[in-house]
């Protein structure tokens, strides 16, 4: 394992030398290019973590969604978040099975949130590899519990935040398949509040043609009980990603809409089922998994 962590800082050094754009987040600058080089270098080392067995499931779900972005339909993909390894190792697993590679794995178009960038170098020299549109969380700006303060925040988020769903408006319809973490934060399981998602999804449902959904089992860098990134842990694991078939997205919104307990929030409901959704492919994943430890 030291051999992998002396591996790993080395790496990050690397990324970081070769990260020459522009990363500053601005309402002119919410669509970050990534840097092409560091994505096989980091390709290469999340390979080297994932042990045998690790998989994406429900390739044909993945090939279908991807036809529908190709023909023009907004495209999403509702994902688990556990590691900032999460999305490498997806890309890099796309790019190296049959049926799919770098051209879907290229497609894809991910929604950043502004801490990635902002919290350290080393998470940044990942986040910044690849294309992102950048916006301002809603946790940030709720977790301020300062009146003034958030007032400020809200005066810095809000063109950010506009900017961001102009570019994103554009880009779903023009063959990138947007990725969204609805939780908006890796789930710790100190914290309980990091698996419930936000309500933003439930808008996002509305916005998108087609939706499908991705649990994983597996994880290749375990987040630090101190909530620093710089801290979390390396951890060779079999990681497998499940994808569901793809479903209409307003479709999906109006029924659990529709079945709303009385009394609840419908916005919150709905977004609750879309977390129970992932709930569901997770558990039956893990099962599988547990075939191949």
């Amino acid at each position: 394992m030291n051999n992998s962590i002396d591996q790993f800082a080395k790496t990050v050094a690397l990324l970081q030398s070769n990260l020459k754009g522009d990363y500053e987040i601005r309402p002119d600058n919410v669509f970050l290019e990534g840097e092409p080089k560091n994505r096989e270098i980091i390709g290469s080392f999340v390979e080297q973590v994932w042990k045998p067995g690790s998989a994406i499931r429900g390739v044909e779900n993945l090939k279908k969604l991807h036809e529908y972005s190709e023909n023009g339909k907004a495209c999403l993909l509702l994902i688990e978040h556990y590691s900032n390894f999460d999305y490498p190792a997806l890309f890099r697993m796309i790019e190296k099975t049959e049926g799919l590679g770098p051209e879907v794995a290229e497609s894809l178009l991910p929604i950043q949130g502004m801490k990635l960038s902002a919290s350290s170098a080393l998470t940044a020299a990942f986040s910044n590899s690849y294309d992102t549109i950048a916006i301002y969380p809603s946790r940030s700006i709720d977790s301020e519990k300062d009146p003034e303060k958030q007032a400020e925040i809200r005066r810095v988020s809000m063109p950010i935040n506009h900017a961001a769903m102009r570019e994103l408006t554009h880009r779903k319809y023009h063959g990138n398949m947007v990725v969204v973490f609805p939780a908006g934060t890796r789930y710790r399981p100190w914290d309980p509040d990091s698996k419930k998602g936000v309500r933003e999804i439930y808008t996002y449902l509305k916005a998108f043609d087609y939706v499908s959904f991705v649990s994983i089992n597996g994880n290749l860098l375990v987040p630090c009980q101190e909530d620093n990134m710089e801290k979390d842990t390396l951890n060779p694991d079999v990681l497998l990603f499940t994808v569901s078939e793809p479903v209409r997205g307003k479709d999906f919104r109006q029924e659990k809409t529709d079945e709303t307990p009385e009394g609840q929030d419908p916005k919150q409901y709905v977004v609750d089922q879309v977390m129970a959704e992932l709930d569901k492919y997770h558990e039956e994943a893990e099962e599988y998994r547990k075939t191949l430890i």
